[in-house]
Parts: structure tokens; C-alpha cells; sequence
């Protein structure tokens, strides 16, 4: 029997799910807990996810698909420097995180706990990703022969999101994500990929 989804109810729990792992970690949301906010029984949650572990792969896997499939559009824009791609996906992330700041924040959470890691098929296609940037940074002279795919990703995804979250936290500041952060941001990516 095909299971019946409420899409509300779907949306309801990953929304609900994202805040509890960002509020409490990994190991402090717990099933019960994400559906009892929710508004669902434990059981309808189970219907659709084994475990919370796999709740919460999902909405990693997705939300980093989001920055992928960005990423993948602006490469095949052939018309974009290397630069101005950096600078589009470093925009989006901004706009994300002025939009939906538990997306990011629940992004961070995840890239630092040990527990989680991308699936194979994702990693393959972010390497995929900065592999062709790469190609075409040294190309346009834009990207050192010597960086490679892992510091491309590093210094184009994890680092503008490490400096969203310590802006969230109100590390040494706390306003939107403007131009100006942007402009100062990327000049650290670019100059760190030459």
C-alpha cells in the first residue's frame, strides 16, 4: 500500500526537525520530541523515515544539493569568470541565510558533528564541481595549479558558512548579510584559491 504523504505535515517535521538540531544537536532532538512539535505521532514520522538519524541525513543531503545544484547552475552559465561564480554562490548562501537562518545554522551543526558525513554520490559531485572549477580557474588564471578540489570547497562553501554562523552568534557583530560582508568575504575565497 502506497504510503499517503500530508505535505504540510512533511514540511512541518523537517522545519521542526532543522530548529531541534540546531537548538539541541543531533543527540538532543529525539523522535518523540520532533513529532510532539510537529503536531504528528511518532508513528506517522516513522511511516516515512527508519530512524532520526536518516530524518536528519535527509535534510543534509538536500540541503547541500541546494548549494550543489546552485553551483552546477552557474558553471553552465560558460559567460561567468571564476570570480563571479564564487561571488554568485557566496550571494546565495547570504540569501539564504537572511531567509531561512536555520538552514545554515543546521548546516554548521552538521559539518561538526562526526556522526554525519555526505553520501558518496553527493561527494562525488562536489568533487565533480570543483574539478571543473579548478579546470577552468586555471584556465583564466584565476586558481592556482596547486589548489585543489578539497580548499575549492573549503574556501567557496564551508568557510563563508563558518562566517554566517559566527555573525549569527553574534561572534563579534549581528546585522543582515550585505554587500559589503560579501565584497570583504570574497576577496578572502579568491585570494585563497590564486
Amino acid at each position: 500500500m502506497a504510503r499517503l504523504i500530508d505535505a504540510s505535515k512533511m514540511d512541518s517535521i523537517k522545519e521542526v526537525t532543522l530548529q531541534m538540531v540546531v537548538e539541541k544537536g543531533y543527540g538532543g532532538a529525539s523522535i518523540a520530541e520532533i513529532a510532539k512539535k510537529a503536531g504528528v505521532a511518532d508513528g506517522y514520522l516513522y511511516r516515512f523515515y527508519n530512524s532520526k538519524e536518516e530524518l536528519v541525513n535527509d535534510l543534509l543531503f538536500n540541503a547541500v544539493g541546494d548549494i550543489m545544484d546552485n553551483l552546477e547552475k552557474l558553471m553552465k552559465d560558460e559567460t561567468l569568470t571564476v570570480s563571479l561564480i564564487v561571488e554568485k554562490l557566496i550571494q546565495y548562501l547570504f540569501d539564504v541565510a537572511n531567509r531561512q537562518p536555520e538552514k545554515i545554522k543546521f548546516l554548521f551543526v552538521l559539518m561538526h558533528e562526526y556522526k554525519f558525513n555526505l553520501e558518496k554520490e553527493q561527494q562525488k559531485k562536489i568533487m565533480q564541481l570543483c574539478h571543473r572549477l579548478k579546470v577552468k580557474g586555471e584556465d583564466t588564471g584565476e586558481i592556482s595549479p596547486d589548489t585543489d578540489e578539497e580548499i575549492i570547497y573549503l574556501m567557496c562553501v564551508s568557510l563563508p558558512i563558518q562566517y554566517i554562523n559566527l555573525r549569527f552568534k553574534r561572534f563579534f557583530n549581528r546585522s543582515e548579510l550585505t554587500k559589503k560582508q560579501l565584497k570583504s568575504l570574497l576577496s578572502v575565497c579568491l585570494k585563497s584559491l590564486k
